[in-house]
């Protein structure tokens, strides 16, 4: 099974810190900020001037009335989804794949700002409390036969329309892990301060905002009797931005 994130009729407001958490300080001139994105509620089973923000409305288009949220906690703010989209989430078998995406900005109106983003795997309070062997082995198995990949675009329902377009997957090693950030927009061609008034598709630095379409695959050679007794696990996509 295959689904693709399509703009849903909820929208949330998600800024610098959505499930990615965000911080804002300043060290040697240099404004940082980030935001951190749950790719849902339920998990995948067997504010200062310079502002990194992003979007759980799955828009793909910034004609599209996109809902920027201030993602300004440790929790994170979760991608809003229909009832097939957490059903097949919850109900991973071996093949399936699902792809998420997000919008995210740079909305600081004085700096333009780099961005980069990782992968983790984040802990409700029911999983910290867990202590049963068999159920967290089961668990971590499942995190790690996780495939993760990305792609970073400003047409994403062309430009990430195919398992070629994204990057090479990643895993995570287990329950709380956190994969190492990786620079999508540099400071060379940064992304372009927000002129207050309309957002601008980045265009390799001639604007301040794009979409990163996340996916999410358990592959084919996965063996579901390795993830038995397996409860959900969370994952938060953390994005980064430093000022230029």
């Amino acid at each position: 099974m295959k689904f693709f994130e399509r703009p849903g009729m909820k929208r949330g407001l998600l800024a610098a810190g959505a499930i990615f958490g965000i911080f804002t300080l300043i060290t040697a001139a240099v404004l940082t900020d980030f935001a951190n994105v749950n790719l849902g509620s339920n998990g995948f089973a067997p504010q200062s001037d310079y502002n990194i923000q992003v979007s759980v409305s799955k828009e793909t288009d910034l004609e599209e009335a996109v809902s920027w949220v201030e993602a300004d906690s440790g929790e994170g703010e979760n991608i809003n989804h229909e009832g097939d989209i957490l059903l097949a989430m919850q109900s991973m078998e071996p093949g399936d794949e699902l792809d998420f995406t997000i919008p995210v900005r740079n909305a600081s109106t004085a700096w333009a700002s780099t961005l980069s983003m990782n992968f983790a795997e984040i802990q409700s309070s029911g999983e910290a409390e867990e202590d049963d062997p068999d159920i967290l082995a089961a668990k971590e198995a499942f995190a790690q036969a996780l495939e993760l990949s990305y792609c970073l675009a400003d047409v994403p329902l062309t430009d990430c329309d195919d398992s070629a377009d994204f990057t090479a997957h990643e895993s995570l090693d287990g329950e709380a892990d956190t994969t190492e950030a990786v620079e999508l927009i540099g400071s060379t061609t940064p992304l372009a301060a927000f002129d207050d008034s309309d957002d601008a598709l980045y265009a390799s630095g001639t604007g301040n905002a794009t979409f990163v379409v996340v996916k999410v695959k358990l592959p084919t050679t996965a063996d579901l009797a390795d993830f038995e007794g397996a409860d959900s696990i969370d994952i938060q996509v953390q994005f980064t931005g430093e000022s230029v």
